[in-house]
Protein backbone atom coordinates (compact mmCIF):
# COMPACT_ATOMS: atom_id res chain seq x y z
CA UNK A 1 0.00 0.00 0.00
CA UNK A 2 2.29 3.01 -1.43
CA UNK A 3 2.12 6.37 0.98
CA UNK A 4 0.89 4.28 4.22
CA UNK A 5 1.87 4.94 7.63
CA UNK A 6 1.84 2.84 10.22
CA UNK A 7 0.68 4.96 13.90
CA UNK A 8 0.84 3.18 17.14
CA UNK A 9 0.97 3.57 20.68
CA UNK A 10 1.91 2.27 24.03
CA UNK A 11 -0.35 4.02 26.37
CA UNK A 12 -2.96 3.62 27.79
CA UNK A 13 -4.26 1.34 25.71
CA UNK A 14 -1.51 -0.25 22.99
CA UNK A 15 -3.22 1.03 19.28
CA UNK A 16 -2.04 0.32 15.91
CA UNK A 17 -3.52 2.33 12.79
CA UNK A 18 -3.40 2.73 9.25
CA UNK A 19 -3.35 6.37 7.64
CA UNK A 20 -3.73 6.53 3.88
CA UNK A 21 -5.82 6.39 0.71
CA UNK A 22 -7.17 3.05 -0.32
CA UNK A 23 -9.33 1.26 -2.68
CA UNK A 24 -12.00 -0.82 -1.79
CA UNK A 25 -9.81 -4.45 -2.02
CA UNK A 26 -7.19 -2.81 0.79
CA UNK A 27 -9.75 -1.62 3.24
CA UNK A 28 -11.16 -5.23 3.09
CA UNK A 29 -7.62 -6.58 3.59
CA UNK A 30 -7.30 -4.13 6.29
CA UNK A 31 -10.52 -5.19 8.15
CA UNK A 32 -9.54 -8.48 7.47
CA UNK A 33 -6.31 -7.86 9.19
CA UNK A 34 -7.44 -6.22 12.41
CA UNK A 35 -9.66 -8.93 12.94
CA UNK A 36 -6.61 -11.44 13.05
CA UNK A 37 -4.42 -8.47 14.97
CA UNK A 38 -7.13 -8.59 17.78
CA UNK A 39 -7.03 -12.69 17.49
CA UNK A 40 -3.37 -12.53 17.69
CA UNK A 41 -2.70 -10.31 20.41
CA UNK A 42 -5.34 -12.21 22.27
CA UNK A 43 -4.19 -15.96 21.87
CA UNK A 44 -0.35 -15.75 21.35
CA UNK A 45 1.83 -16.28 24.39
CA UNK A 46 5.90 -15.92 23.92
CA UNK A 47 8.06 -18.91 25.12
CA UNK A 48 11.41 -17.74 26.67
CA UNK A 49 15.02 -19.81 26.67
CA UNK A 50 14.46 -20.40 30.20
CA UNK A 51 10.77 -21.20 29.60
CA UNK A 52 11.45 -23.55 27.03
CA UNK A 53 14.23 -25.18 29.37
CA UNK A 54 11.89 -26.22 31.78
CA UNK A 55 9.46 -27.44 29.08
CA UNK A 56 11.77 -29.43 27.48
CA UNK A 57 12.51 -30.98 31.00
CA UNK A 58 9.29 -32.06 31.30
CA UNK A 59 9.37 -33.44 28.00
CA UNK A 60 12.02 -35.26 28.90
CA UNK A 61 10.25 -36.65 31.80
CA UNK A 62 7.29 -37.47 30.10
CA UNK A 63 9.53 -39.35 27.57
CA UNK A 64 11.55 -41.68 30.09
CA UNK A 65 8.23 -42.22 32.34
CA UNK A 66 6.29 -43.86 29.24
CA UNK A 67 9.29 -45.51 27.23
CA UNK A 68 12.00 -45.94 29.83
CA UNK A 69 15.43 -45.07 29.97
CA UNK A 70 17.15 -48.42 28.21
CA UNK A 71 14.67 -47.98 25.28
CA UNK A 72 15.58 -44.08 25.22
CA UNK A 73 19.38 -44.86 24.96
CA UNK A 74 18.94 -47.42 21.86
CA UNK A 75 16.32 -45.06 19.58
CA UNK A 76 17.67 -42.13 17.18
CA UNK A 77 16.65 -38.56 17.65
CA UNK A 78 16.30 -35.83 14.58
CA UNK A 79 14.91 -32.48 14.95
CA UNK A 80 12.37 -30.86 12.18
CA UNK A 81 14.39 -27.88 11.19
CA UNK A 82 15.02 -25.39 11.87
CA UNK A 83 12.53 -24.98 15.71
CA UNK A 84 13.53 -28.67 16.33
CA UNK A 85 17.00 -28.23 16.50
CA UNK A 86 16.66 -25.65 19.71
CA UNK A 87 13.96 -28.54 21.37
CA UNK A 88 16.88 -31.31 20.29
CA UNK A 89 19.73 -29.54 21.94
CA UNK A 90 18.62 -29.29 25.53
CA UNK A 91 16.58 -32.84 25.22
CA UNK A 92 20.12 -34.24 24.07
CA UNK A 93 21.40 -32.79 27.75
CA UNK A 94 18.39 -33.76 29.69
CA UNK A 95 18.29 -37.50 27.81
CA UNK A 96 22.07 -37.34 28.56
CA UNK A 97 21.98 -38.66 24.68
CA UNK A 98 25.35 -39.93 22.80
CA UNK A 99 26.33 -38.23 19.61
CA UNK A 100 25.93 -41.74 17.37
CA UNK A 101 22.41 -41.37 18.35
CA UNK A 102 22.08 -37.64 17.35
CA UNK A 103 21.20 -38.23 13.26
CA UNK A 104 18.72 -35.82 10.92
CA UNK A 105 15.37 -37.46 9.27
CA UNK A 106 16.74 -38.67 6.05
CA UNK A 107 19.72 -40.73 7.46
CA UNK A 108 17.46 -42.39 10.29
CA UNK A 109 18.23 -46.41 10.71
CA UNK A 110 15.10 -48.12 9.45
CA UNK A 111 15.59 -50.67 12.46
CA UNK A 112 15.45 -48.53 15.19
CA UNK A 113 12.50 -46.25 16.81
CA UNK A 114 13.19 -42.80 15.54
CA UNK A 115 11.99 -39.13 18.30
CA UNK A 116 11.32 -36.76 15.64
CA UNK A 117 12.19 -33.72 17.75
CA UNK A 118 10.03 -30.06 16.74
CA UNK A 119 9.12 -26.58 19.06
CA UNK A 120 5.79 -26.63 18.28
CA UNK A 121 2.59 -28.43 16.36
CA UNK A 122 -0.18 -26.11 15.36
CA UNK A 123 -2.08 -28.20 12.62
CA UNK A 124 0.17 -31.57 11.75
CA UNK A 125 1.17 -30.08 8.12
CA UNK A 126 4.94 -29.89 8.81
CA UNK A 127 5.17 -33.67 10.35
CA UNK A 128 3.29 -34.82 7.48
CA UNK A 129 5.59 -33.13 5.37
CA UNK A 130 8.69 -34.52 7.41
CA UNK A 131 6.82 -38.17 7.95
CA UNK A 132 7.26 -38.31 3.79
CA UNK A 133 11.23 -37.95 4.39
CA UNK A 134 11.62 -40.63 7.46
CA UNK A 135 12.47 -44.42 5.86
CA UNK A 136 11.76 -46.42 9.72
CA UNK A 137 8.13 -47.82 10.10
CA UNK A 138 8.74 -46.46 14.16
CA UNK A 139 8.41 -43.21 15.16
CA UNK A 140 7.65 -41.06 18.12
CA UNK A 141 6.77 -37.35 17.44
CA UNK A 142 7.29 -35.01 20.57
CA UNK A 143 6.87 -31.39 19.84
CA UNK A 144 7.60 -29.05 22.72
CA UNK A 145 4.25 -27.53 22.28
CA UNK A 146 1.41 -28.93 20.14
CA UNK A 147 -2.96 -29.54 21.54
CA UNK A 148 -3.31 -32.84 23.11
CA UNK A 149 -6.17 -33.46 20.82
CA UNK A 150 -3.88 -32.76 17.87
CA UNK A 151 -1.00 -35.34 18.99
CA UNK A 152 -3.86 -37.85 19.59
CA UNK A 153 -5.21 -37.68 16.27
CA UNK A 154 -1.72 -37.80 14.53
CA UNK A 155 -0.79 -41.17 16.89
CA UNK A 156 -4.26 -42.92 15.53
CA UNK A 157 -3.94 -41.75 12.01
CA UNK A 158 -0.03 -42.44 10.84
CA UNK A 159 0.41 -46.03 11.39
CA UNK A 160 3.73 -45.50 11.46
CA UNK A 161 3.77 -43.07 14.66
CA UNK A 162 3.85 -45.36 17.78
CA UNK A 163 3.43 -42.47 19.88
CA UNK A 164 2.95 -38.31 19.92
CA UNK A 165 3.95 -36.90 23.18
CA UNK A 166 3.90 -32.98 23.70
CA UNK A 167 6.01 -30.99 26.36
CA UNK A 168 3.02 -28.39 26.84
CA UNK A 169 -0.58 -28.84 25.99
CA UNK A 170 -1.57 -25.73 24.00
CA UNK A 171 -5.24 -24.87 24.69
CA UNK A 172 -7.78 -25.26 21.70
CA UNK A 173 -9.47 -21.90 21.05
CA UNK A 174 -12.62 -23.47 19.72
CA UNK A 175 -16.22 -23.56 20.29
CA UNK A 176 -17.50 -27.08 22.13
CA UNK A 177 -20.76 -28.82 20.52
CA UNK A 178 -22.47 -27.28 23.48
CA UNK A 179 -21.55 -23.22 22.94
CA UNK A 180 -23.92 -21.22 20.78
CA UNK A 181 -23.22 -21.30 17.17
CA UNK A 182 -21.02 -24.15 17.23
CA UNK A 183 -22.57 -25.94 13.91
CA UNK A 184 -22.08 -23.09 11.80
CA UNK A 185 -18.66 -22.86 13.30
CA UNK A 186 -17.67 -26.29 12.77
CA UNK A 187 -19.66 -25.88 9.02
CA UNK A 188 -17.04 -22.92 8.00
CA UNK A 189 -14.20 -24.67 9.46
CA UNK A 190 -14.31 -28.12 7.43
CA UNK A 191 -15.15 -25.61 4.08
CA UNK A 192 -11.68 -24.24 4.97
CA UNK A 193 -10.00 -27.02 5.63
CA UNK A 194 -8.26 -29.65 3.29
CA UNK A 195 -9.72 -33.52 3.73
CA UNK A 196 -6.33 -34.77 5.13
CA UNK A 197 -6.47 -32.53 7.83
CA UNK A 198 -5.98 -34.18 11.72
CA UNK A 199 -8.16 -31.99 13.51
CA UNK A 200 -10.66 -29.07 13.32
CA UNK A 201 -9.34 -27.32 16.26
CA UNK A 202 -7.66 -23.91 16.84
CA UNK A 203 -4.84 -24.12 19.23
CA UNK A 204 -3.42 -21.03 21.11
CA UNK A 205 -0.82 -19.35 19.62
CA UNK A 206 2.77 -19.38 20.77
CA UNK A 207 6.43 -18.16 19.54
CA UNK A 208 9.53 -18.75 20.64
CA UNK A 209 12.70 -16.91 21.62
CA UNK A 210 14.47 -18.29 18.72
CA UNK A 211 11.38 -18.21 15.77
CA UNK A 212 7.67 -17.62 15.49
CA UNK A 213 5.28 -20.24 13.47
CA UNK A 214 3.80 -18.96 10.49
CA UNK A 215 0.40 -16.97 10.92
CA UNK A 216 -2.80 -17.63 8.33
CA UNK A 217 -5.54 -15.61 8.23
CA UNK A 218 -8.58 -16.64 5.98
CA UNK A 219 -8.96 -14.58 3.31
CA UNK A 220 -12.71 -14.32 1.45
CA UNK A 221 -11.65 -12.78 -1.34
CA UNK A 222 -9.24 -15.65 -2.56
CA UNK A 223 -11.02 -18.43 -0.51
CA UNK A 224 -8.11 -19.95 1.19
CA UNK A 225 -5.37 -19.06 3.89
CA UNK A 226 -2.98 -16.60 3.23
CA UNK A 227 -0.30 -15.27 5.72
CA UNK A 228 -0.95 -13.33 8.58
CA UNK A 229 0.84 -10.79 10.73
CA UNK A 230 3.73 -11.44 13.18
CA UNK A 231 3.08 -9.54 16.56
CA UNK A 232 6.25 -10.65 18.40
CA UNK A 233 8.95 -7.94 18.07
CA UNK A 234 11.95 -8.21 16.63
CA UNK A 235 13.69 -7.57 20.45
CA UNK A 236 11.98 -11.33 21.26
CA UNK A 237 12.85 -13.32 19.02
CA UNK A 238 16.28 -13.69 16.82
CA UNK A 239 14.59 -14.64 13.56
CA UNK A 240 12.55 -11.26 13.09
CA UNK A 241 15.70 -9.85 14.39
CA UNK A 242 17.47 -10.68 11.63
CA UNK A 243 14.85 -10.78 9.17
CA UNK A 244 14.28 -7.01 10.22
CA UNK A 245 17.76 -6.35 10.02
CA UNK A 246 18.03 -7.74 6.39
CA UNK A 247 15.22 -5.61 4.88
CA UNK A 248 16.61 -2.74 6.45
CA UNK A 249 19.89 -3.24 4.68
CA UNK A 250 18.14 -4.46 1.24
CA UNK A 251 18.05 -1.44 -0.86
CA UNK A 252 15.57 -3.26 -3.43
CA UNK A 253 12.54 -3.41 -0.32
CA UNK A 254 10.63 -0.33 -0.90
CA UNK A 255 7.39 -2.10 0.94
CA UNK A 256 7.83 -1.11 4.23
CA UNK A 257 5.71 1.46 5.93
CA UNK A 258 7.22 4.12 8.33
CA UNK A 259 6.11 3.75 11.61
CA UNK A 260 4.92 7.05 13.58
CA UNK A 261 5.15 6.19 17.66
CA UNK A 262 2.56 8.55 19.33
CA UNK A 263 4.16 8.92 22.94
CA UNK A 264 2.18 10.55 25.65
CA UNK A 265 4.49 12.46 28.39
CA UNK A 266 2.33 11.57 31.53
CA UNK A 267 3.99 14.71 33.32
CA UNK A 268 2.64 17.50 30.69
CA UNK A 269 0.23 19.67 30.80
CA UNK A 270 -1.00 18.80 27.72
CA UNK A 271 -1.34 15.58 25.91
CA UNK A 272 -3.12 13.43 23.44
CA UNK A 273 -6.74 11.69 24.40
CA UNK A 274 -6.42 8.23 25.29
CA UNK A 275 -7.38 6.59 21.92
CA UNK A 276 -6.11 9.82 19.80
CA UNK A 277 -3.69 9.11 17.33
CA UNK A 278 -1.87 11.50 15.06
CA UNK A 279 0.98 11.80 12.05
CA UNK A 280 1.71 13.84 9.85
CA UNK A 281 1.03 14.55 6.39
CA UNK A 282 2.06 16.58 3.46
CA UNK A 283 2.66 20.17 4.97
CA UNK A 284 0.08 19.26 7.67
CA UNK A 285 -1.32 17.00 11.12
CA UNK A 286 -4.14 14.45 10.80
CA UNK A 287 -5.42 13.59 14.07
CA UNK A 288 -7.88 10.51 14.76
CA UNK A 289 -10.01 9.42 17.43
CA UNK A 290 -10.02 5.79 17.28
CA UNK A 291 -13.79 4.35 18.47
CA UNK A 292 -13.63 1.30 21.11
CA UNK A 293 -16.19 -0.51 18.48
CA UNK A 294 -14.12 -2.16 16.05
CA UNK A 295 -17.41 -1.06 13.39
CA UNK A 296 -17.78 2.44 14.19
CA UNK A 297 -16.37 5.60 12.54
CA UNK A 298 -13.35 7.14 13.49
CA UNK A 299 -13.34 10.99 14.12
CA UNK A 300 -10.75 12.60 11.65
CA UNK A 301 -9.26 15.67 11.80
CA UNK A 302 -6.94 18.13 9.54
CA UNK A 303 -4.64 20.17 11.16
CA UNK A 304 -3.00 23.02 8.64
CA UNK A 305 0.13 25.61 9.03
CA UNK A 306 0.10 27.36 12.82
CA UNK A 307 -2.70 24.91 14.20
CA UNK A 308 -1.03 21.69 12.96
CA UNK A 309 2.62 23.50 14.20
CA UNK A 310 0.53 23.92 17.69
CA UNK A 311 -0.51 20.56 18.12
CA UNK A 312 3.29 19.28 17.13
CA UNK A 313 4.57 21.19 20.15
CA UNK A 314 1.81 20.52 22.29
CA UNK A 315 2.16 16.60 21.70
CA UNK A 316 6.34 17.31 22.36
CA UNK A 317 6.27 19.73 25.35
CA UNK A 318 2.84 19.43 26.83
CA UNK A 319 2.96 23.29 27.44
CA UNK A 320 0.65 26.15 26.22
CA UNK A 321 3.31 28.49 27.67
CA UNK A 322 6.19 27.21 25.52
CA UNK A 323 3.88 26.26 22.21
CA UNK A 324 3.27 30.38 22.68
CA UNK A 325 6.38 31.43 22.23
CA UNK A 326 7.55 29.27 19.78
CA UNK A 327 5.51 30.52 17.57
CA UNK A 328 5.69 34.21 18.60
CA UNK A 329 9.12 33.75 16.80
CA UNK A 330 7.26 32.25 13.84
CA UNK A 331 4.76 34.31 13.33
CA UNK A 332 3.81 38.12 13.37
CA UNK A 333 1.20 38.50 15.47
CA UNK A 334 0.01 40.12 18.84
CA UNK A 335 0.88 38.14 21.91
CA UNK A 336 -2.83 38.48 23.19
CA UNK A 337 -3.97 37.58 20.06
CA UNK A 338 -2.34 34.20 19.58
CA UNK A 339 -3.35 33.11 22.78
CA UNK A 340 -6.78 34.04 22.15
CA UNK A 341 -6.80 31.96 18.95
CA UNK A 342 -4.78 28.85 20.16
CA UNK A 343 -6.71 28.84 23.56
CA UNK A 344 -9.82 29.01 21.67
CA UNK A 345 -8.59 26.29 19.39
CA UNK A 346 -7.32 24.41 22.51
CA UNK A 347 -10.35 24.25 24.04
CA UNK A 348 -12.31 23.26 20.86
CA UNK A 349 -9.76 20.23 20.27
CA UNK A 350 -10.39 19.37 24.62
CA UNK A 351 -14.20 19.00 23.62
CA UNK A 352 -13.63 17.10 20.92
CA UNK A 353 -12.06 14.16 23.17
CA UNK A 354 -8.43 14.97 21.19
CA UNK A 355 -6.82 16.64 24.19
CA UNK A 356 -6.64 15.65 27.84
CA UNK A 357 -5.77 19.21 29.60
CA UNK A 358 -4.60 18.82 32.52
CA UNK A 359 -3.78 22.45 33.57
CA UNK A 360 -5.46 26.03 33.37
CA UNK A 361 -5.17 27.69 29.77
CA UNK A 362 -6.63 30.94 29.25
CA UNK A 363 -9.56 31.09 27.22
CA UNK A 364 -10.97 33.62 24.34
CA UNK A 365 -10.58 33.96 20.85
CA UNK A 366 -12.09 32.41 18.06
CA UNK A 367 -10.95 29.09 16.54
CA UNK A 368 -8.10 29.45 13.71
CA UNK A 369 -8.91 25.75 12.38
CA UNK A 370 -12.26 23.43 11.35
CA UNK A 371 -12.44 19.61 11.87
CA UNK A 372 -13.98 17.58 9.35
CA UNK A 373 -14.87 14.30 9.89
CA UNK A 374 -14.55 10.52 8.43
CA UNK A 375 -13.63 7.25 8.18
CA UNK A 376 -10.48 5.96 8.88
CA UNK A 377 -8.58 2.44 9.00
Amino acid sequence: MPGAVLIGRCEPEPLLAVAGTFSDEQQLLLQQLRGHLDLLMQEREIIDYSKAEAVCGQLAARMQVVFGAEFLQAAHFAAIPRGGLFVLGMLAYHLDLRPDQITTLDAAADDRTLFAIDDCCLSGTRFRESLNRIATHSVVFCPLYAPEALCSSIASREPRVVNCLPGASLRDTSPTPDDAGYSAWKHQRLSRLVADDYWLGQPLGVAFSWCTPQTRRWDETEGRFMEGWDVVPPSRCLKRRLLLRRLEHDAAVDYLPPLTLNTPHSDTGIRAGGRVLWCRQDAGVVVAKVPQRAGDTASVYGLDTISSELWQMLMLHGSMQHAIQVLLTRYHVASERLWADMSSLVEQMRSEGLIVQCDGIPQGGGPVASSGRGSSD
